[in-house]
């Protein structure tokens, strides 16, 4: 999946320097100056360094059932408040047109019925073509979840990872189990393939071949990758979002997927969490005591087979069940918050290297809550963050809270004077404050912002008083 944890953004952390303030604000330098690949983990530690050193981090319309041969769009059973996703042919609009509505939308008659792919791509033909494959392997559960090497929370939290990165060298008759005397899909081991298409060259020279005309769907041309999925029956990926446009192309089989819009409540990890960009529910199965807001108000429902084009929009949460042996390609191009979420992370943050840990805890919720205001954004913005995104992997009792940071914490939010603060702080941080709440005002939703807001803050907090007091600092100090 290509999700906003590809995006090679920064937080440049360094002081606004400009002729006419006092030694004392202005003559500070920066904190963080470590990279991470493409926003797949912050940094370490946050360290402090200078101005101008970026510190980079990751930052389905209602319609009638319709029934065809191939193909069904179908309510989820006692779930009354799913929409059905609505169909329709392309009739002369552009791809660009349709994606940029930002609705889910199942599309027949498109240029994928062009494709050599439609009729070649069978999973006997794929199986002569790409001998071995590197395949996601999980003995037990059928339910995929990305898992982001190196992301900062991973050492508190007490997990045994099923890595999703980890691959097998597997033939696709394994990953699709015609090797197993055991049919039942529920029974694993469970393999999965997906892979940029254009990698699989070497064994497949003509690859590419089989699904032209293709420029149509290619939103981005900077940043496109295309991708090929093989699996069978029962293999499920977990709910997450990404920052893309994805035209998903069924060839082989059916899939399942629900979508949920931006602005759902669906409990994301934290940003800085392994399962970044997921949800931390079971949609099919919700512990609503731990999720007690998680809703199906205005999700949507889609079953595509073959010869169906699905649109799936950028920041939409989706969930997908493969029904029947598959095989699907998708295109995924970048959506233009991709690049304003760089340019966010490319913002200096007015903080300064000498500073103690006190003095930047101060200056973080300070601005933080500048910034919120800025966009007009309430402060219940902070505690939601807490209550959704940290609490229920506290809950979980596989997170490892630090009462030494909870205390300190509470110590720094409850002496503070913090009107008089404000007052000293405000004119260094409120430079900081005009230059990225521009950016985040050009976010085209509202739920859209928040998540990214919500990221913004995991790493501003990361940053300036460390990845132990993240957690903390949300619950002692908004």
């Amino acid at each position: 999946m290509l999700s906003c944890s590809r995006i090679s953004s920064r937080i440049a952390v360094n002081t606004l320097r400009s002729s006419g303030h006092a030694p004392c604000i202005t003559a500070l330098r920066a904190m963080g100056r470590r990279k991470e690949r493409a926003g797949d983990s912050a940094p370490a530690s946050p360290l402090l360094t200078g101005w101008r050193w970026p510190l980079v981090f990751l930052l389905v319309a209602a319609g009638a059932a319709y029934i065809y041969q191939r193909t069904t769009v179908e309510h989820h059973s006692g779930k009354n408040q799913v929409i059905v996703v609505q169909r329709e042919k392309l009739s002369g609009r552009s791809y660009r047109e349709v994606a940029e509505q930002r609705m889910p939308l199942i599309l027949t008659g498109t240029v994928a019925n062009k494709w050599k792919a439609m009729s070649s791509f069978t999973t006997s033909f794929l199986a002569q073509r790409l001998p071995f494959v590197m395949a996601h392997r999980q003995e037990k559960k059928r339910n995929f979840v990305t898992f982001h090497d190196n992301k900062p929370l991973q050492p508190l939290v007490n997990e045994k990872w099923e890595d999703f990165n980890v691959k097998i060298n597997a033939t696709l008759p394994q990953v699709l189990g015609w090797d197993s005397e055991v049919k039942d899909p529920s029974t694993g081991p469970f393999l999965y393939f997906s892979q940029d298409i254009t990698t699989l060259r070497s064994d497949f020279p003509d690859v590419m071949d089989h699904i032209q005309p293709l420029g149509d769907l290619i939103l981005s041309p900077d940043d496109v990758q295309v991708n090929l999925w093989i699996g069978r029956a029962g293999i499920v990926t977990h709910t997450h979002y990404d920052c893309t446009f994805n035209f998903f192309v069924q060839l082989r089989g059916r899939k399942r997927f629900t979508l949920f819009p931006p602005d759902s409540q669906l409990y994301l990890y934290p940003c800085l969490h392994p399962h970044y960009g997921h949800s931390q529910v079971d949609i099919h199965a919700p512990n609503l005591s731990i999720f007690p807001e998680f809703s199906w108000t205005g999700s949507m429902v889609a079953v595509v087979g073959a010869g169906d084009m699905l649109v799936v929009p950028p920041f939409w949460f989706h969930h997908v069940e493969t029904l029947e042996e598959s095989v699907s390609v998708n295109v995924w191009s970048n959506a233009p918050e991709y690049a304003l979420i760089n340019r966010i992370y490319e913002q200096p943050v007015p903080f300064e290297e000498e500073w103690t840990w006190e003095l930047k805890g101060k200056a973080a919720k300070i601005y933080i809550e500048m910034l919120l205001q800025s966009l007009d954004v309430n402060n219940s913005f902070l505690s939601d963050l807490l209550h959704h995104r940290y609490r229920p992997v506290v809950l979980s009792g596989n997170f490892k809270v630090s009462e030494k940071a909870l205390d300190m914490s509470e110590f720094l939010c409850n002496k503070v004077k913090w009107h008089e603060e404000t007052l000293r702080l405000s004119p260094i941080l409120e430079r900081g404050v005009h230059l990225i709440q521009p950016l985040f005002a050009l976010i085209s939703t509202s739920g859209t912002m928040e998540i990214c807001l919500g990221n913004y803050v995991e790493h501003l907090l990361h940053l300036a008083v460390g990845l132990d007091y993240v957690y903390p600092f949300l619950e002692k100090c908004f």
